[in-house]
């Protein structure tokens, strides 16, 4: 509360001021007083008292500062005919009446409240109008929503509460769209009830039953009044009363308030108080069919705004419900019939937002109850098509992002489908097969699942990309966790083998065509090349500049890693740093993988973007200083620098990987193509910015960095293997010719400590029979892998 002398005295002059100008809120008066109804200063002055926050204590009687003493002139603009002012001022009352004064204020409210059968007034100015009686409820709105909160007397709030019962329950006859006539003073009507079935139940109110009795057959009333009637014109009044219906209805049979409607914090309070007590068993419960019916003709109602606050209503409820909790009948019924009939909907729904909120409910259910009521894979493939749809005419980017969660939640039911019938027994050639215009029926169901997968892997890929929106990389990750294709590389391991590797010219192919012609294990390596694809798109996404993403991402990754390890890597109970998490799933797929070819070669592909990353064409001193240029160099290196760790490792342990030359083939193309990059990359900065002279060097520069260490790394760990032999022996010396002549362009990089030891390395490895010594020797204590000490 305010103290200001000055400002009290100020205040109240204002007020009275522009309180005598005001009409008195009956429509025969309003056009002689139109031209002085607003005083300029009304408004302003309404909006800084709805800013106040009621006390607990009232002041003295005889205090000239009690705001309390302003609340006549506040009480006469709420029952004004101007709608803004009766709002405004049932707000600024909020602040000026103290928890002591409440149920007097109240008490006065409800007194002028038309109780019994009182006709409503548009003629006489001394009895109630539509616009005296709107603001009198809104009154009540406010106070029941801040005020009555705020009091910890339990028996006080009882009596306020049986006033107000007593009081609403004989003029309930605002609340029915066929005995009022006003839809802006029935849905206050109805707003006032809600507000006070809520604050009964957080208290446990006895007048509880008695509210919710009144508020649900009133609610009841209109809806069946209202859906069966199509007016020939838009009444936004009339549809704003039909939304407060069904929301009135919803919340009388338990459904809690949506995030828009109330705090989370609350939401979460609702949920709690209504899942301990048992409202099913209460007198005025509906019926498990009623209640079905009712959602039914809401959600079909084809008016936006009711279809909008029931999907609301129904993610509310699927946040509340909890495992094994099957005696609410809310619960009964979204158990046994939830998910058909958001299916339903969602094959005829058009509005982008009813969309949205349709797809979150499928995918917040079945990350609950998984696919519960015994769905097979046609439902699945049902549901995809529908999404894949959706995905290619949908623009809305809120509604785009959940279409990727949901295609996530049906790859976790692909996968299953993988397992059982791939992994264990392997692949049999009909399933292989598939035809035009019949993909998804009989034996053709695993490659359908291939296929969608490998469309989620490029969705996702393409959303996860940094040039997107930060919730559009979250939806990408969270759609990758909701898939289960990660835990997926702990069953399809065992099927991959050196016998069969997909190629990169492979994959520009068609992938039915693949299908076609694929044997078990060729079907099996594209299905762990799709599960890879996901790993290594996950640690990019770790490595994200949102906090919040790269920790939740952390988070999930952890616990599947120390699942799928048997906790052998990590104890995932306690929350882990995330370059530690990205090390841990380097150790985890490599321990996986360590022994196929492809898997070497994504490590060597992830040295390759790194390698890539500077622009030569771009200006270099520009670069510097560009804020759209991803600047998370270190976590960059640091995955190139796990990646070629792990590539060390497995080189040499040869005998793992060794299959009829095909390995050594492997890795000789990849070394020359690390040296052609670095050769490429010094001798054109010697043709562009060779006369430029850089402080410390080019090699200090960020970007330069980056491209020049990630091109050594990679050859420094191809040729630590003990078993790259001169095979070829005119390819062999031809690749030694050009790394000498690489010496002859990399001097001016070598300023950098950094990548002079590594170069001198690499030298010493390529020529291990030449002497080292003296300047040019590496430092004993340096290591190439600095960032995973």
């Amino acid at each position: 509360m305010y103290r200001y002398p000055a400002l009290h005295p100020f205040l109240s002059s204002e007020l009275k001021v522009a309180t005598e100008l005001l009409a008195d809120g009956v429509s025969c008066n309003l056009e002689s007083h139109i031209a002085k109804a607003i005083h300029p200063s009304l408004c302003p002055i309404l909006i800084l008292l709805s800013r106040l926050k009621p006390t607990p204590i009232s002041c003295a009687t005889d205090d000239p500062l009690d705001p309390f003493l302003l609340l006549p002139f506040i009480q006469k603009c709420a029952t004004q005919s101007n709608y803004r002012v009766r709002v405004l001022a049932s707000r600024a009352l909020i602040g000026l009446v103290s928890n002591e004064r409440l149920q007097h204020v109240v008490g006065d409210i409800l007194d002028d409240l038309p109780c019994g059968g009182r006709k409503v007034s548009t003629h006489n100015s001394q009895s109630s109008s539509f616009n005296s009686i709107h603001g009198l409820l809104l009154q009540l709105f406010s106070l029941l929503d801040r005020n009555f909160r705020g009091l910890t007397d339990s028996n006080k709030k009882d009596q306020i509460l049986g006033q107000l019962v007593e009081v609403l329950s004989k003029c309930s006859w605002l609340g029915c769209c066929k005995l009022c006539a006003c839809p802006v003073v029935s849905t206050s009507y109805l707003r006032v009830l809600d507000q006070m079935l809520d604050v009964a139940r957080t208290g446990k109110s006895k007048h509880t039953d008695v509210i919710r009795t009144l508020l649900l057959q009133l609610s009841s009333q209109s809806l069946n009044n209202v859906t069966s009637t199509h007016h020939a014109f838009h009444d936004p009044t009339q549809i704003e009363f039909q939304q407060q219906a069904v929301a009135s209805y919803f919340s009388c049979v338990g459904i809690p308030k949506g995030h828009d409607e109330t705090a989370e914090e609350d939401v979460r309070l609702q949920i709690l108080d209504q899942s301990t007590s048992s409202m099913s068993e209460t007198p005025c419960a509906v019926s498990l069919t009623e209640l079905h019916k009712e959602i039914m003709s809401c959600l079909a109602d084809p008016i936006y705004d009711v279809r909008i606050t029931v999907l609301k209503r129904i993610l509310q409820l699927v946040k509340s419900i909890r495992s094994g909790d099957s005696k609410n009948i809310l619960h009964q019924w979204a158990r046994a019939s939830l998910h058909s009939v958001i299916m339903e909907r969602l094959s005829v729904e058009e509005h982008p937002k009813c969309l949205y909120y349709s797809l979150r409910i499928i995918f917040s259910w079945n990350v609950e109850c998984q696919f519960n009521n015994g769905e097979d894979c046609n439902t699945f493939l049902s549901i995809w098509d529908r999404l894949v749809l959706l995905n290619s005419t949908v623009s809305h980017a809120k509604t785009r992002e959940i279409i990727l969660c949901c295609m996530g939640m049906c790859m976790k039911q692909f996968a299953k489908l993988m397992r059982d019938g791939v992994l264990p027994e392997g692949l049999k050639t009909s399933e292989l097969s598939t035809s035009s215009g019949s993909i998804h029926k009989g034996n053709n169901r695993l490659s359908a699942a291939i296929i969608s997968t490998d469309l989620f892997v490029s969705l996702v890929k393409k959303q996860s990309a940094p040039s997107e929106t930060v919730n559009s990389r979250r939806a990408a990750a969270e759609a990758i966790i909701a898939s289960g294709l990660l835990e997926e590389a702990n069953f399809v391991k065992a099927r991959v083998s050196n016998t069969y590797i997909p190629s990169e010219q492979d994959n520009e192919c068609h992938l039915e065509e693949k299908c076609l012609k694929a044997s078990p294990g060729e079907f099996a390596s594209l299905y762990a090349c799709k599960i890879l694809d996901l790993w290594f798109i996950c640690i990019q996404l770790l490595e994200d500049e949102d906090v919040h993403l790269r920790q939740k991402l952390a988070n999930d990754v952890q616990k599947i890693i120390g699942n799928g390890s048997g906790n052998k890597l990590c104890d995932d109970s306690t929350p882990l740093q995330v370059d530690r998490v990205i090390a841990l799933s380097f150790e985890f797929i490599t321990c996986l993988f360590g022994h196929w070819l492809k898997y070497v070669e994504y490590l060597l592909r992830m040295v390759l973007d790194t390698a890539n990353t500077l622009d030569s064409d771009g200006d270099l001193v520009r670069q510097i200083f560009d804020k759209e240029i991803d600047n998370h160099h270190e976590e960059k290196l640091l995955i190139c620098q796990i990646s070629c760790s792990n590539i060390q490792k497995l080189v040499r342990s040869g005998h793992q990987l060794a299959t009829s030359g095909r390995s050594e083939a492997l890795l000789q193309n990849w070394r020359e193509r690390f040296l052609h990059q670095l050769t490429s990359l010094t001798s054109g900065y010697l043709e562009k910015e060779g006369k430029t002279d850089w402080i410390g060097g080019i090699g200090n520069h960020k970007d330069v960095f980056a491209s020049v260490y990630a091109n050594l790394l990679g050859l420094y760990a191809l040729t630590e293997s003990s078993w790259l032999p001169e095979q070829a022996e005119d390819r062999h010396e031809s690749y030694l010719r050009e790394f000498s002549d690489l010496e002859g362009f990399i001097a001016p990089f070598l300023k950098n400590p950094l990548i002079s030891n590594l170069y001198l390395l690499v030298k010493r490895s390529h020529k291990p029979e030449e002497d080292q010594g003296g300047g040019s020797a590496a430092s004993e204590n340096f290591d190439p892998y600095f960032l995973l000490r």
